[in-house]
């Protein structure tokens, strides 16, 4: 990355939990699935501001846990651009990276407080994210 960084401020807007199989307890296994959806809102010359959500759900299918928010990343045009891109090793943009390192401490409560299985933290190693950096409407 750049020599300069991105300040990455992150607001959590919603966050819901739902455990759908009562007997399920902290030591059931289980599989998280982990997906996003990420979309530019605004662009100027201080900063991006994009929209997410986070949707974690296990196999099988006893949680899911589901977080909306907006990150606000502040910086030069090239340091923003950099955040914004792919880490060649995960495929997760860096600016994901940042988010997820502070929606994760909520998830990761909530799992305890619904006494499921704690999600681990290295989840962004596989995840699919996918991204819309756009306003336009992709297939």
């Amino acid at each position: 990355m750049a020599q300069e960084s991105a300040k990455v401020v992150t607001k959590i807007r919603s966050v819901s939990s739902l455990k759908s199989d009562e007997s399920a307890t902290g030591d059931t296994p289980v599989i998280f699935n982990f997906g996003v959806n990420m979309e530019e809102a605004e662009r100027n010359d201080e900063g991006v501001k994009l929209n997410f959500q986070m949707i974690m759900d296990t196999e099988p299918a006893i949680a899911k846990f589901t977080v909306d928010g907006s990150a606000t990343i502040n910086g030069s045009a090239e340091v923003i651009e950099q955040m914004l891109s792919a880490d060649p090793e995960t495929n997760v943009p860096y600016v994901f990276t940042r988010i997820y390192q502070q929606v994760y401490a909520v998830i990761f409560m909530l799992a305890g407080t619904i006494e499921v299985p704690y999600p681990s933290p290295a989840l962004l190693k596989r995840a699919h994210v996918r991204r819309v950096l756009s306003n336009e409407i992709q297939a």
